[in-house]
């Protein structure tokens, strides 16, 4: 039986090479017990799998034996998906949204469905769509729209109501049957989709829409909103006009005084003559011979900028309302669905805010060396001040740098590593907006105190003193020299290591950090985890067997079962401390070994009263 990998591949070279070929056969993929091995590589590092579905099981236990109970079930077309668990996450403005959590087996399931949609769908999906997509993120889309929206005056700002709740089955068989020649993988889809949702000890039937928590809803929503995709690929032919705007007159005119003044030596004049053309536009903004229509869409997130007039916009957005309600059977959120002068006003788009600017005197070289105003009318990308304000919120008080309270009791490591994880996941999110370096060193000055704070509360010492016990000389990443910045050393099998706050210079990328790529499928390297499955191996007990007999430990966080045994004084399970030792929140063990695990049985008769 060939791997998931290489049928994976051919299924996604058939798709490239014909836009309109239809896939048959393929359920009998979900007979492959390495397509299986392949899903729980993928998923099992998610800390939502130790989340229990409707049959209050989680990742914990995975084993071969599994698999094969679900291959043998396919074989017979009796799997049945159970209802999803429906909870709610909290929103903005006190708001919340359902998420539907599957049961372990549903998500394994899924998982194999998606990587095969993936590959059939991938090679057609549209260079306009960013969301959940391989090499794609919320920063291809706002590099895409900063580089491709450059003077448009008018942004319509999609918003499609309800997306989810309201997608129609029958039109996304429809949809996927267009490419998909398989009744029962069409069936097994179908059935997915209908699953319902476990609420208030109450199931419900799915009538409409998917659920967001879904590993497979993602890609579910991508194939839905190709078709809009589709649709704005003809509303930008129809509306492009004209090759290049109508030049000003005025500036022509002044243009020519100012060579002429030039040839006669007058350059006085001439320096005159350039400020006033400067306080004027080349072309003319309002030539309604040239028009053009961008696009570009994240999940069901969308904006249209426009260079043109606010009635060709109010046409398009009606144009597109018509389209969802009679194609898709969606609705636009008119409220929402605002219309904005982007030269007077800014829109927010995926957390980042974005203006257009207003920049006349400025002038630059192009990649020609001829200098231009080439600033004036780009896209900004912007960090908004509410992002600053509402991160900085639990670490500042009447404008100065307090402790956090929750990590008082947390391991100075712990501690440290915390407040990195916060500062570089905003940096590496806004690393593209103009501003990154100004608004996120200011949060780093008073993010760095609270630290300071922080550890000096736990150890009931001082600033002062704490940044003379951990403080650690080293070199600025600009080279200019060397700081004293808190820190500490820690021991790993590799040697001594040093963990400090984070040191990285703070500056404005070029390019978005998850590059845009002509590789449809990318094959992730086996874990080290299957190996360590299809050792056959108890990794606590050293009993050696038939992969049957044995499943994965999962824990939700390793620095969890850290933080609840290593403490003075404290029994440690043995379990624990191989964990720690081999740094995994998974463990390859008999079946024995699980059952005491779970049932506390297991326990090394010792204490680390000297650690």
């Amino acid at each position: 039986m060939q791997s998931a990998d290489m049928i994976l591949s051919i299924i996604c070279e058939k798709a490239k090479k014909d836009k309109n070929y239809t896939f048959k056969r393929l359920y009998r993929n979900l007979f492959n017990k390495d397509f299986y091995i392949k899903a729980y590589d993928r998923i099992y590092g998610n800390e939502g799998n130790m989340t229990s579905g409707v049959d209050n099981t989680t990742i914990d236990g995975f084993n071969i034996e599994i698999v094969e109970k679900i291959i043998e079930t396919m074989r017979a077309e009796r799997y049945y998906p159970k209802p999803v668990k429906r909870v709610y996450i909290p929103k903005e403005k006190g708001k919340k949204r359902p998420l539907g959590v599957p049961s372990f087996k549903d998500k394994l399931i899924q998982e194999v469905i998606r990587q095969m949609l993936e590959s059939i769908y991938e090679p057609i999906f549209k260079d306009t769509s960013h969301g959940f997509r391989p090499n794609r993120s919320c920063q291809t889309a706002l590099y895409k729209l900063k580089n491709t929206c450059r003077g448009a005056n008018w942004v319509i700002e999609g918003d499609i109501k309800s997306f989810y709740d309201n997608i129609d089955h029958e039109i996304l068989i429809s949809l996927l049957r267009n490419k998909i020649n398989d009744g029962r993988f069409l069936e097994l889809i179908r059935r997915f989709v209908d699953g319902g949702y476990l609420e208030f000890k109450k199931v419900y039937k799915s009538l409409s829409g998917i659920p967001q928590g879904g590993i497979v809803s993602p890609i579910l929503a991508n194939v839905y909103l190709h078709e809009l995709d589709v649709y704005m690929e003809e509303i930008i032919y129809k509306y492009t006009k004209g090759k290049r705007k109508k030049e000003n007159p005025l500036y022509t005119k002044l243009y020519g005084k100012r060579v002429q003044l030039k040839k006669n030596g007058d350059y006085n004049g001439a320096k005159y003559l350039l400020k006033q053309m400067q306080k004027l536009h080349s072309s003319n903004d309002m030539d309604e011979n040239y028009i053009r229509v961008k696009y570009v869409r994240y999940a069901d997130d969308f904006v249209i900028f426009i260079i043109g007039s606010k009635e060709l916009a109010k046409e398009i957005r009606s144009e597109i309302d018509n389209f969802l309600k009679n194609r898709l059977k969606l609705e636009l959120n008119l409220e929402k669905t605002v219309i904005t002068n982007l030269k007077d006003e800014r829109i927010r788009f995926l957390g980042y805010e974005i203006a257009k600017t207003k920049e006349d005197t400025k002038i630059v070289k192009n990649t020609l060396g001829i200098k231009k105003r080439s600033i004036n009318g780009s896209i900004q990308l912007l960090v908004p001040n509410e992002v600053i304000i509402k991160k900085l919120a639990p670490y500042v008080k009447n404008n100065r740098s307090i402790h956090f309270g929750p990590r008082v009791n947390y391991p100075i490591l712990d501690i440290i590593n915390e407040y990195n994880a916060e500062i570089r996941g905003l940096y590496n999110f806004y690393s593209l907006a103009t501003d990154v370096s100004r608004k996120l060193n200011k949060f780093k000055f008073y993010h760095y105190y609270s630290l300071a704070k922080t550890i000096a509360r736990k150890e009931e010492s001082s600033v002062k003193k704490v940044i003379a016990k951990y403080g650690i000389m080293v070199k600025n990443k600009n080279g200019t020299g060397t700081r004293n910045i808190i820190g500490i050393k820690y021991l790993t099998k590799e040697g001594e290591r040093v963990m400090t706050y984070f040191n990285e210079s703070i500056k404005r990328l070029d390019n978005p950090r998850t590059k845009m790529s002509d590789n449809l499928l990318i094959i992730k390297p086996r874990h080290q985890l299957i190996d360590r499955i299809n050792a056959n191996t108890c990794e606590l007990c050293g009993r050696k067997g038939k992969n049957k007999e044995f499943e994965v430990h999962h824990v939700r966080k390793l620095k969890d079962i850290k933080r609840k045994y290593f403490k003075r004084g404290k029994i440690i399970p043995n379990w624990v401390l191989i964990m720690s030792s081999i740094n995994r929140k998974t463990l390859v063990v008999c079946k024995d070994c699980h059952n005491k695990i779970h049932s506390g049985k297991l326990i090394e008769n010792r204490s680390l009263e000297n650690k």
